[in-house]
């Protein structure tokens, strides 16, 4: 995305909100996706991470024929796609469309719930708990296992020193956050650095309302009265830089 955004003229500032690091599951077992009728990834690092532990433990049997292979959202989706191990009709995801989160995988799991006995959901070692809720709920019984972790990135004062020349200049700064998490981690740094005044006049876009939400809130609670310019985006790469470009032109 930096790159495409960069060859259409707009500089782009590189600042990571998350640390992202791997995890080793408590329970190996948990790598066998024939022990499960459902695996759901809950995002890309979800994907890496399940797939790089079973390499890691020398498990390359094939994916079974039982064992659907669900995600979110498109984009986790095409990380499965290419990665070439599983099959790709046994890949399940939300399209653009329909909306890519819990709540639209859950309308697609639907129908299948008489066939789910045993789910399991691939993710962070924290994250929203919706989705588990629900199939528990219907009587299936879920796992969880956490193949990485998410820990606030703290900036380094030159990575401050360019965002505050960025902040101060002329130009409208266009904001990408993907998450809840990553807002408050932002947030963070922004305000260590003194610098929520010229943030909060930035223009922004977001993967899900939710997140919208999460970032007004933030904005409020640090003295911002009027609302921001916040876009929202489907989490695709395309949908991403277009939204991004669309704002740059307003």
């Amino acid at each position: 995305m930096a790159a495409r955004l960069a060859a259409a003229g707009m500089p782009v500032l590189i600042l990571p909100a998350l640390d992202i690091k791997p995890v080793a599951p408590e329970a190996a077992a948990s790598l066998d996706p024939g022990l499960y009728d459902l695996i759901i990834f809950v995002s890309s690092n979800a994907v890496d991470g399940y797939f790089r532990l079973r390499r890691d433990a020398g498990l390359l049997e094939p994916w079974p024929a039982t064992t659907v292979a669900a995600t979110v959202g498109a984009a986790s989706a095409e990380r499965l796609y290419a990665s070439h191990l599983v099959p790709s009709t046994l890949i399940l995801h939300p399209d653009g469309d329909a909306g890519q989160d819990s709540e639209s995988l859950w309308t697609l799991l639907q129908p299948r719930l008489s066939s789910l006995r045993k789910v399991l959901v691939v993710r962070g070692q924290s994250g929203r708990e919706w989705l588990g809720e629900r199939l528990v709920a219907a009587g299936v019984a879920v796992e969880r296992v956490a193949v990485y972790s998410r820990e606030p990135a703290t900036w380094t004062p030159d990575q401050l020193q360019r965002l505050g020349v960025a902040l101060r200049s002329r130009a409208s700064c266009i904001v990408l956050l993907t998450s809840g998490e990553s807002v408050d981690a932002v947030h963070a740094n922004i305000e260590r650095a003194g610098l929520l005044v010229p943030w909060s006049r930035s223009r922004f876009v977001v993967i899900h309302e939710r997140v919208a939400r999460r970032l007004q809130s933030v904005l409020h609670a640090s003295g911002k009265v009027e609302s921001s310019m916040v876009k929202v985006c489907s989490p695709g790469d395309d949908a991403i830089v277009e939204s991004i470009r669309q704002m740059a032109s307003l």
